[in-house]
């Protein structure tokens, strides 16, 4: 009897966002190639095989992987949690592994892109424009109503994203996106008013699953900071079913048919919206965790399947609760110290307390998803008592 061959899967990214991903793929057996630049990362730490190659350059990514696949087959790629798509699709290219164009994970990243894909296949999203300059800018402002929110076209976590309320903001909210860019390209879009939901889906076998509808919270005007999410969401089951409808919708115009997708959609009086589609599943720990911990479902364990070219096994609901899951955002300045977080993990309900920083690290003030000092995931029978068991659970941390 032949011993069967172990596989391989490699994983673009080995930051915090990954690690999860990492240890449910060594939990299944397979050996992991992790590609990232800082060899210290943690998930590069815990990788079979570390590969130390920023997770934006395509290039020197796909030979490293052309190299290894040489010697040891590789079977699958993936990323999640991070804006890693094309440098991933160029690697399943390369190597005729499963997974999605090149093409199509470009105008995934892409926001203008993605604008255009989705207009033009009838999908709606807010009217938009792209900017290059700060005469496109004002000229945008001069024939767009106020307000309206500038974005650079290729980056996530909400960096360099800001709203415009007065044509005054342009110049400072224009250098902060042009900043955060990396080619430049900006777009400028209307601001949508409305409940906010954030969607994760599974594509294989010619179907797509919804895995996920989630309220998410965005404070911080002018900014658009995550503070947390709930799951399930708690809107009408007609505004979540619409909104699934249009996610769908928007993956099979993207073209993404295979692998995951995760969606942002606003509630809007005009009814749901596209803000953003990704082929990947999110990151903020709604795919690792908080879906997991509401359903029983291992999405991550699904999404590997998937990138392995298998279909997905056990996808179905085992249980009905609520997870929450929220950030910690303390004060700005130095942290001195934190205390109380043993005791916050034994409370009833609190499933995961993570912790990006320690004390001597700073705490500054938020102007997009990076930057949080933790989170605290909470899981419960109701919606108010996941809530409240996060409420005691961050009385009882002390920063």
């Amino acid at each position: 009897m032949t011993k069967k061959r172990q596989r391989h899967l490699l994983i673009i990214g080995g930051g915090v966002f990954q690690v999860p991903a990492i240890k449910v793929a060594k939990s299944m057996g397979l050996k992991v190639v992790v590609t990232d630049y800082n060899g210290d990362a943690e998930g590069m730490l815990l990788a079979d095989y570390p590969i130390e190659v920023s997770t934006r350059n395509i290039n020197l990514t796909v030979n490293a992987a052309k190299q290894f696949h040489s010697s040891c087959r590789l079977d699958g790629v993936m990323t999640v949690g991070t804006d890693a798509t094309q440098t991933v699709a160029a690697v399943a290219n390369a190597l005729n592994l499963p997974g999605i164009p090149f093409e199509v994970a470009e105008r995934s990243t892409d926001k203008v892109k993605m604008r255009r894909r989705l207009h033009e296949m009838g999908i709606a999203v807010p009217n938009f424009r792209p900017v290059w300059s700060i005469n496109d800018l004002n000229t945008a402002i001069k024939e767009m109503p106020l307000p309206l929110v500038i974005k650079p076209c290729d980056n996530m976590g909400a960096r360099g994203v800001k709203m415009i309320n007065e044509p005054h903001e342009a110049s400072s909210a224009f250098h902060e996106a042009k900043e955060a860019s990396i080619s430049g390209k900006l777009i400028i879009e209307e601001f949508m008013e409305g409940a906010e939901l954030s969607l994760d889906a599974l594509i294989f076998d010619d179907r797509i699953q919804v895995t996920g509808i989630a309220d998410r919270i965005i404070e911080r005007a002018p900014y658009f900071v995550e503070v947390g999410h709930t799951l399930p969401s708690n809107q009408s089951q007609d505004n979540q079913n619409q909104s699934a409808e249009l996610f769908c919708a928007a993956i099979k115009a993207l073209g993404i048919d295979i692998g995951a997708a995760k969606g942002d959609i606003k509630l809007t009086a005009d009814g749901p919206k596209i803000i953003e589609i990704a082929a990947r599943l999110s990151g903020g720990w709604m795919s690792t965790f908080t879906y997991p911990f509401a359903t029983g479902v291992n999405l991550m364990k699904a999404a590997i399947e998937v990138v392995l070219g298998d279909t997905p096994t056990d996808l179905e609901q085992k249980y009905e609760l609520t997870s929450a899951e929220r950030a910690i955002i303390p004060r700005v300045g130095k942290i001195l110290s934190i205390k109380g977080v043993e005791d916050a993990r034994k409370i009833k309900g609190v499933k995961e307390i993570i912790f990006l920083k320690e004390a001597g690290d700073s705490s500054e003030e938020l102007r997009s998803n990076l930057g949080k000092t933790g989170y605290v995931i909470t899981t419960a029978k109701t919606r108010e008592e996941a809530i409240r068991t996060h409420d005691l659970a961050r009385q009882t941390i002390q920063i």
